[in-house]
């Protein structure tokens, strides 16, 4: 068997020490880009591969270590109200996940509004470079196909969801179609046989038309007697949804709208004992509302996980090829339910 090439092997061979080296392999920025690639073409050329024992030995230690501090991560906040966006329950949670989980990977989490008085995206690069940021954590937009004109060559950079548009950065949110085929089957597994989605267009869209794809896709194993049409509106209005409602006849209706409920009772009719509901946003803190718990505080630890990776290996900039990390969403019972005999 060949002895293992080892990094003291690649530094003699490229005539560097072997710190420069490990600093080459973990893709530093410490280091000048043409010796790094220099030193990575050596390690290539010799066969190098990491011994996994040792990199799981070094894991081990590090995880026992006090977290040190690493750097600023920015919160990209592009609402036009600096605080409406952490008004919103389940925003406010991804903001309280990746707060957490970056204190204890040694990041500290700022938030950064984009629409301060006189801030420009020329200016917004300027003052974060200054400031030391490296990685930037780019929060839910306000609308579907929303743009940031924001030069980000400069810095590690996530997005939450596919409201930036064009959606060119590495992405985590929920799995939106999975929550969708989840709510669909726990409604069956009660009994309800005619399920309808009340949804804006607009919501629809700023998770990629995954609510609408879960739908059909849940549907097209139905038989065909059982399918209700979707209702997505421009608006959400109680005209529409009356009008759609008596035109179906939904026995449950999958929604977000918090005045979905309102509308059923103007129709004469209760949740739940003539139509179930179930929330694609539900609360475990609100057992009146069955439905979808996206794992909110999950999806900001999970997105500082992989900001954080991404700033060690040094990755910066739009990524050639965008990667979709999801989170999926657990059922929720709830009052807004009941078993349908």
């Amino acid at each position: 068997m060949l002895p293992r090439v080892t990094i003291r092997d690649i530094a003699a061979r490229a005539g560097v020490h072997y710190s420069s080296v490990s600093l080459a392999l973990r893709n530093s920025p410490k280091l000048r880009p043409a010796l790094r690639e220099k030193i990575q073409a050596v390690a290539r050329e010799l066969g190098y591969a990491p011994d996994p024992v040792l990199n799981a030995l070094n894991v081990y230690r590090q995880g026992r270590k006090p977290a040190r501090f690493q750097s600023t991560i920015a919160w990209i906040n592009n609402w036009p109200v600096k605080d409406e966006m952490r008004r919103i329950r389940a925003f406010a949670d991804y903001f309280r996940g990746a707060t957490e989980r970056g204190r204890a990977l040694g990041y500290k989490l700022e938030d950064f509004w984009m629409h301060s008085p006189g801030m420009t995206p020329a200016a917004a690069s300027s003052i974060l470079r200054a400031r030391g940021v490296r990685g930037l954590l780019i929060g839910p937009q306000p609308f579907a196909h929303t743009a940031l004109e924001l030069d980000f060559s400069a810095f590690s950079c996530l997005a939450f969801g596919y409201s930036l548009q064009p959606a060119r950065l590495h992405i985590v949110t929920n799995h939106q179609f999975q929550s969708l085929v989840l709510a669909v089957h726990e409604l069956q597994t009660l009994g309800y046989r005619r399920i309808g989605l009340c949804l804006k267009e607009d919501w629809d869209e700023k998770v990629n038309n995954h609510y609408l794809g879960g739908l059909l896709f849940a549907q097209h194993r139905m038989p065909a007697r059982r399918r209700v049409p979707p209702l997505l509106s421009k608006v959400s209005d109680r005209e529409s949804f009356v009008a759609w409602f008596e035109r179906h006849r939904p026995d449950a209706i999958i929604a977000i709208d918090r005045a979905v409920p309102a509308w059923i009772g103007s129709l004469g009719l209760r949740v739940p004992d003539d139509v179930g509901l179930a929330d694609l946003n539900a609360s475990p803190h609100d057992s009146r509302l069955a439905g979808v718990y996206q794992n909110d505080p999950l999806i900001g630890a999970t997105a500082i996980e992989v900001l954080a990776g991404m700033i060690a290996r040094n990755e910066r900039g739009i990524p050639a090829t965008p990667i979709r990390t999801l989170v999926e969403g657990v059922w929720l019972p709830g009052a807004s339910v009941r078993a349908v005999r």
